[in-house]
């Protein structure tokens, strides 16, 4: 349904909503968990569309309230308020209670005054920016920077595109950090697969001692967001700086190569398909490669800071 962008109005639609789509469970519907607010640099519902195929990925796992924030230039504010819920295991409805907003040239729907009495009280606030860093995402950091005392985590994709025309990510992420927010980063969970594998062709007691000696990086695969955070992970568990390569971009959906380069000794190639990963002297083992929809869920779990994102945030931030 349409409606004003009125809180009170927009409440009232809410729970007449959530009454409707609520009534054919006998054991009752589940208690929202968080508000998520979604800053989009243009509207869209296509079910194809990555964000709204990742919102649709947490339908029926977690209750929770979407307020999705679209820009529209070239026409006033406008609100649709929609509700859909989908069955637990024991038959309880498990609701998204939805409020999407057209922000049109009026400054109306962007500002967050207007929205932010529609964030649920004592409940985490998560902020998501999926459309990556282009001017468009940038626009949104002055409502961002106003409504940082309401947001628990700001959560980004600094691979998603255009990649600001292929300026680093990690000063982009500092700035974001700047205002005092929680941050975490698609990018950073996306290449948890290179970290744990690296990482794993190393234990074995006779690699370890190879470690000292590593001299290069060179990565095949991944974006280049990705690789930089990588290589920065490597710098900052490794306490020096190595020669670093991102020798090809692809999607680690594909899979990657990463070669360590050592010191009087043959490289340490870790590869992995969609088959799984093989390093030098180890079995295959499998390649799990997360969806956005499973990151999405993670991210909305936890209210806690990565301490090792963190230090690879900072420690860009000595050599920047």
């Amino acid at each position: 349904m349409s409606a004003t962008l009125d809180p009170r109005i927009i409440e009232q639609e809410i729970a007449r909503i959530r009454e409707k789509e609520s009534s054919p469970f006998d054991a009752g519907t589940k208690t929202n968990l968080f508000t998520l607010v979604v800053f989009r640099t243009g509207s869209t519902q296509d079910p194809a569309d990555p964000v709204e195929a990742s919102l649709q990925y947490l339908l029926g796992k977690r209750p929770a309230r979407i307020i999705t924030i679209a820009r529209q230039p070239g026409s006033a504010t406008e609100v649709w308020v929609s509700g859909r819920c989908f069955p637990d295991r024991r038959n309880r409805g498990v609701c998204f209670e939805e409020v999407r907003i057209t922000a049109g040239d009026d400054g109306v729907g962007a500002d967050p005054g207007a929205w932010a009495p529609l964030l649920i009280r004592d409940l985490p606030v998560f902020a998501w920016l999926p459309d990556g860093r282009g001017a468009a995402s940038e626009a949104w950091k002055p409502a961002l920077a106003t409504a940082a005392d309401l947001i628990d985590k700001l959560i980004v994709d600094t691979s998603a595109l255009p990649e600001n025309g292929g300026a680093p990510a990690l000063p982009w992420l500092r700035q974001m950090a700047s205002v005092g927010h929680l941050l975490s980063d698609f990018s950073w969970r996306r290449g948890k697969v290179l970290r744990e594998q690296t990482a794993r062709a190393f234990d074995p007691p006779e690699m370890r001692p190879l470690v000292a000696r590593a001299r290069s990086v060179r990565l095949y695969g991944g974006s280049a967001a990705e690789a930089e955070m990588f290589f920065r992970w490597l710098d900052v568990r490794l306490e020096r700086h190595l020669a670093a390569e991102h020798a090809w971009v692809g999607p680690l959906t594909e899979g990657f190569r990463v070669t360590i380069g050592i010191e009087g000794e043959k490289d340490v190639d870790i590869g992995c398909t969609k088959g799984g990963c093989l390093s030098r002297g180890e079995e295959k083992s499998a390649y799990r490669y997360p969806s956005d929809g499973e990151i999405l869920l993670e991210e909305v779990d936890s209210t806690t800071r990565d301490p090792v994102f963190s230090q690879v945030v900072a420690q860009e931030m000595s050599h920047g």
